[in-house]
């Protein structure tokens, strides 16, 4: 086996084993791992011990290891937020002709908001977002349209520490939050002004799955200076047609 450099020896070494025993089906002691990989013992075993901790192997009376289905649960919901990305694009297409600004759907991640996917409007210039960032939820529509149909004790989570002012206009008090959350909950439009990134705006709306919970953040993002805001009703009606069908899509329907 050729010589490997690596950054992070240990995930790499993590990522070999994984990789390993889901080509391998079957129950693997640690010390033929690390004959087959050529590792060392030592670092094999620690491995499997954090991944059986993490409930991705487990070990059987023999003192061997085998995979769970916690990589499968893992490639699921992998799976199923490109399913996702696949169902929305389309309607994030007829958003940007409609509204002639930026589109975009964003994913919780952690205590983020993951950037799914993203459609430029048909213009000269525009704002645009690069699918795989990490964007903070709290001065974000899209993630105060996810944020707010959360339960309460994850708003107590999200308050727990103080929240980052991105710019003088983010509004970081639990009180106004809460606030913004039920007015949010009412009409399902969500927004923000220059809290994020001066000079911009966003719009977001929910978007439900079959089980009735929020999965993604949906809307549009577009220059302060070109915002015409006898428009806004009319672009937040856009976007809350845009989230609803997204919803139907993957199953989503609404209680009367």
């Amino acid at each position: 086996m050729s010589e490997k450099r690596y950054s992070a020896p240990a995930a790499a070494s993590t990522l070999e084993v994984l990789e390993f025993m889901a080509s391998n089906p079957g129950a693997w002691g640690p010390t033929e791992l690390a004959r087959r990989l050529e590792l060392s013992p030592n670092l094999v075993f620690r491995v499997l011990n954090i991944l059986q901790e993490k409930g991705y192997v487990k070990r059987n009376p023999a003192g061997q290891y085998e995979l769970t289905a916690g990589l499968y649960s893992l490639g699921m919901k992998l799976q199923n937020n490109f399913e996702l990305r696949k169902q929305a694009r389309p309607f994030l297409e007829t958003l940007a002709a409609e509204t002639g600004e930026s589109c975009q759907i964003q994913i919780p991640a952690g205590d983020r908001m993951l950037q799914l996917d993203f459609v430029p409007p048909p213009a000269d210039y525009y704002l645009a977002v690069t699918p795989g960032i990490r964007l903070y939820r709290h001065g974000n529509a899209f993630g105060k349209a996810v944020l707010a149909f959360l339960p309460p004790e994850e708003h107590e989570m999200l308050f727990a520490v103080p929240l980052p002012r991105l710019t003088p206009h983010t509004i970081v008090d639990p009180v106004r939050l809460r606030e913004e959350f039920a007015e949010i909950r009412r009409t399902r439009s969500a927004s923000e002004f220059d809290e994020y990134v001066l000079g911009s705006y966003c719009i977001g709306s929910p978007v439900f799955n079959a089980l009735g919970k929020p999965v993604a953040g949906v809307g549009i993002t577009g220059l302060s200076s070109r915002l015409c805001r006898e428009r806004l009703p009319e672009l937040r009606q856009f976007v809350l047609s845009c989230a609803e069908n997204i919803s139907k899509s993957i199953g989503y329907q609404e209680v009367q």
